[in-house]
């Protein structure tokens, strides 16, 4: 099935390269939310969700391509799976192993669509919506992988439910440490921190580590990270700065990144503070880079709303995330336009592929899936 042709990209080591990678209406009206795996031949996959409708309106198909030459060019999108509610992923090559584990979770939204107009007459509630976790193994590396195994949201949740449904969450990060030890962050609706208001603002989200110290075989669960921010703990992103300690941020609603540390290799988490850096309610994203320092990118306005999502630009940290350096714009957008829902990964000579959600707020209102081609030179010029 050919749905689109990517257009060849290039790379300029030390300059910044920004191609629009598949437009919104091409295949999908939307396309969002991708996520990097490397193979360790170095092929790289990447993988997104495309939908016509809404995000959450459970027509999402799960689309990916490759690269054999490090981002330059790519195979035509072709189809994962189409699943009955919104998909989300994490995939973890294991150290040491042919093994890898992909993490995964699938939510059912109760939002009410209009299928000749496809427009939303009633948004989802999401105290109302249903995840299911699951897990499934490779033995190649990540080529094939087993069926479905389900991860009891019980373990995640430590036993909390929502009434009638059970459990609403999201996969944020995974994470193998140096010691071994698997890490998997979730946050989830919290049913001991919800407001009595049954809408937007009432919600409240916890998060929460599974960890393995046998290779994915047993799991248990860590200490939880809470916020007395509006809203809570959301989209968590991990690094392991130094053995068995973990700087974690996540998105909040305080106009900074949030942040919380380990000492104990996930375990337990100190209480969460803004980090000194601006952010509106959006999604921050954060890798350890070869050189051992940290690259984070985000939207860097300081807002306790969802808005404005531009520009989003980078930031790197040399001494585990105390300090960070001058803000460099990727790319900037006007209006109700949003750049942001983005993932990263660096390959072994150092660039880094940055894809970004470009949505347009025009009619019809579609979203592009953009690809930023830099390197941690690049960041840091002044």
């Amino acid at each position: 099935m050919k749905i689109a042709t990517i257009t060849p990209m290039t790379y300029t080591k030390g300059e910044l390269n920004y191609f629009q990678f598949i437009r919104g209406s091409v295949g999908a009206d939307c396309h969002q939310g991708p996520s990097f795996y490397e193979f360790k031949d170095g092929k790289v996959l990447l993988s997104w969700g495309a939908y016509d409708i809404q995000e959450c309106s459970g027509d999402t198909a799960s689309l990916y391509c490759t690269t054999t030459d490090m981002g330059i060019t790519w195979t035509d999108p072709q189809i994962i799976n189409f699943l009955s509610g919104v998909p989300e992923r994490e995939i973890i090559q294991l150290k040491n192993s042919n093994d890898a584990l992909s993490f995964g979770v699938v939510t059912r939204h109760n939002l009410v669509v209009d299928i000749k107009t496809k427009k939303v007459t009633s948004s989802s509630n999401y105290f109302k919506a249903s995840t299911r976790a699951y897990l499934r193994r490779s033995n190649d590396g990540g080529n094939t992988f087993g069926l479905p195994e389900d991860i009891p949201y019980q373990l995640i949740s430590g036993g909390k439910e929502l009434k009638n449904v059970g459990f609403y969450a999201g996969i944020d990060n995974s994470l193998q440490l140096k010691s071994g030890r698997i890490m998997v962050a979730y946050t989830f609706m919290d049913p001991e921190r919800i407001g009595k208001a049954n809408d937007w603002q009432a919600q409240h989200y916890t998060g929460a580590c599974i960890l393995s110290d046998d290779g994915g075989k047993t799991w248990r669960r860590s200490q939880e990270i809470v916020s007395n921010t509006q809203r809570g703990v959301m989209e968590i992103q991990m690094v392991e700065t130094t053995p068995d300690n973990i700087l974690a941020i996540f998105r909040s609603k305080s106009g900074y990144v949030r942040q919380t540390i380990s000492k104990d290799g996930g375990q337990t988490w100190s209480e969460s503070v803004d980090s000194p850096l601006a952010a509106p309610e959006s999604m921050t994203r954060m890798i350890k880079l070869k050189s051992g320092n940290i690259l984070l990118t985000r939207n860097n306005a300081c807002s306790k709303t969802q808005h404005p999502r531009y520009p989003i630009v980078a930031t790197i940290s040399k001494d585990g995330g105390k300090t960070w350096s001058k803000d460099k714009i990727i790319a900037t957008e006007i209006g109700s336009n949003q750049l942001s829902n983005h993932s990263m990964i660096q390959l072994d000579d150092g660039r880094i592929l940055h894809a970004i959600s470009h949505y347009r707020s025009v009619f019809p209102v579609t979203s592009d899936l953009d690809m930023a081609i830099y390197d941690e030179d690049w960041v840091l010029k002044e």
